[in-house]
């Protein structure tokens, strides 16, 4: 399932090199300016009984807006998780409750090749952004419902990079694409503990990564 994405768009560049000869503008290609973007890995994974895992694209829906030869790019993802759990630990009953909040969003500029009325290569670059925050706490029950540990973590994150583009036009509306990029990430984490009636505690750390992503997630876009 990893390499997917690119072989489907490989074979169907193939299909239309022939082509190639024909002039085709980037009007043409585009006759609608606008593009609503979703990720359909997971759904062909089913339909075809394999493994989308290793689709790593944290995206799921992207929005472009195409000028001329060049194209705003843009896409967000936004996920909300609220547990309570209740749990027994060496006689005592404990109420555990978690609250996660993830966004991630990423805007860009893309330049256009059109290598046949069907296919279209672009590249370009990116800027990514992320923010995460991790809640939780645990109520020991026995105790009147008194709060023995809160956990509030926040993270922020961003990073660069460029990345290229393959598209194959089904209909002047109905386009499917796949890309790959190398960026660059840093994000920062703030941890504040609180124990009981002990003073709060605070932590912080970092992280940094350059990660190359192969195509390994499909989308269908639609144009309007």
């Amino acid at each position: 399932m990893r390499f997917l994405p690119f072989f489907l768009m490989f074979v169907l560049s193939a299909n239309f090199v022939y082509s190639q000869k024909e002039s085709t503008s980037i009007e043409s290609f585009y006759p609608y300016k606008n593009e609503l973007g979703i990720n359909f890995t997971n759904v062909l994974g089913n339909v075809f009984s394999l493994n989308p895992n290793n689709a790593n694209s944290p995206y799921g829906l992207t929005y472009r807006r195409h000028i001329g030869q060049k194209s705003f790019r843009s896409a967000f993802s936004f996920l909300v998780n609220n547990e309570i759990n209740n749990t027994f630990i060496n006689g005592l009953f404990l109420i555990r409750t978690i609250n996660q909040t993830t966004s991630q969003f990423r805007i860009g500029l893309e330049k256009h090749i059109v290598l046949n009325k069907r296919v279209l290569f672009s590249y370009g670059f990116d800027l990514l952004g992320m923010v995460k925050t991790d809640n939780s706490s645990v109520e020991d029950f026995n105790n009147f419902g008194g709060t023995t540990f809160i956990s509030k973590e926040t993270t922020f994150g961003g990073g660069a990079g460029p990345m290229l583009r393959l598209e194959y036009k089904i209909s002047d509306r109905l386009y499917i694409s796949s890309e790959c990029s190398l960026y660059g990430f840093y994000s920062s984490s703030t941890q504040n503990l609180e124990f009981g009636n002990q003073a709060p505690e605070q932590a912080k750390s970092s992280e940094s990564s350059i990660e190359l992503i192969l195509p390994q997630s499909l989308f269908f876009n639609i144009s309007f």
